[in-house]
């Protein structure tokens, strides 16, 4: 059974997680825009090692060339999207989400952009024209959905039935392919055992393995590899190699799984470098976007479950000026009505 909460008896801890979950995840984001889609020899040779918000390289970043350090991308924009749809009807509804993500697509001319991945433009054409998303939805492949679910698990921290089940639904208009709706159903599950606090690191990989199993039940079957299977090979890669460094770390999760978008590579390599690093937010956000290829959004994903596991409290406060500043967006009182709810 869920527990109703409202702002008098969410402790200040979870109020704490909640916002780090959403704040974390946009700070990966613009800290990982620069290096979008490059290796990780490539980030060193332009940037040397991220370790802050920078101005993308206009001669090496083709596809985020016209962002300013610490701007997000389309990555926390759909989160917020979610965070809305959430507050305003108290669950996820997809009619609305659907009409939401089209005035976005519109107003902010998305259809003519480089960032969006392929499913979600899929997705954008088709309810930009009016069409039944669903006839692409099912062969999506990428990490769309797991970017922006977030919030549902902010708010179910408390009752893991309904967080994949909102997961799930959330995933489908748009990514509703078996890796999809388990990528988002895995992220939800990690966010939402981060914010209630009290869990190992192992016991969020597990727990983020359950939901992927779970949504793997519910997408559409298309020919992928299992990303409830890799996320327990991250999980093995990790232990495997602790004797290294987190460089080292990053060389063996990037070999073995891929950090690219598809579904199957950015959810099990986000969650292992958040299990390598024992979930401290500041440090799994510049181990993510540090190790390359869909840079950006591993960032925020892996923002995501280190700021709930460990809180915004975790995160240097100049770094959450900046991004506040930079986005004009009240992370902290989007967290707080989620968690209302």
């Amino acid at each position: 059974m869920t527990r109703q909460i409202d702002e008098k008896n969410a402790t200040p801890d979870v109020q704490d997680r909640a916002y780090g979950a959403l704040i974390g995840g946009a700070i990966g984001d613009a800290m990982g825009m620069p290096a979008s889609f490059f290796t990780r020899d490539r980030i060193k040779e332009v940037y040397g090692y991220i370790d802050d918000f920078l101005d993308p390289d206009t001669d090496a970043q083709t596809w985020h060339a016209d962002l300013k350090a610490g701007e997000i991308t389309d990555d926390t924009m759909e989160g917020l999207i979610v965070a809305r749809v959430l507050i305003d009807n108290g669950r996820f509804d997809r009619d609305v989400f659907i009409e939401q993500m089209r005035r976005w697509a519109v107003e902010q001319n998305m259809l003519e952009t480089t960032v969006i991945g392929p499913s979600t433009r899929r997705f954008l054409t088709a309810i930009v024209e009016h069409r039944d998303p669903a006839e692409t939805s099912k062969e999506s492949t990428t990490n769309g959905s797991a970017m922006r679910v977030a919030p549902v698990g902010i708010k179910y921290y408390d009752d893991m039935r309904q967080c994949l089940q909102a997961a799930a639904e959330s995933s489908l208009p748009s990514h509703g392919s078996r890796p999809c709706v388990a990528a988002a159903c895995a992220v939800a599950a990690a966010v939402a055992a981060g914010v209630r606090g009290g869990s190992t690191p192992e016991a969020v990989m597990q727990l983020a393995y359950e939901g992927a199993v779970y949504g793997e039940s519910t997408g559409h079957d298309i020919p992928a590899a299992s990303v409830s299977k890799r996320i327990l090979l991250a999980k093995e890669i990790v232990d495997r190699n602790r004797s290294q460094d987190m460089s080292g770390i990053l060389d063996e999760l990037v070999g073995y799984l891929g950090a690219g978008m598809q579904a199957n590579e950015s959810i099990p390599f986000s969650l292992g470098v958040f299990y390598a690093i024992r979930g401290a937010a500041a440090d799994g956000i510049l181990a993510a976007v540090n190790g390359g290829d869909d840079a950006d959004t591993n960032g925020s994903i892996c923002g995501n479950i280190c700021g709930a596991f460990s809180g915004a409290s975790a995160l240097p406060n100049r770094w959450k000026s900046r991004i506040v500043a930079a986005n004009s967006v009240d992370f902290q009182s989007l967290a707080n009505q989620l968690i209302r709810l």
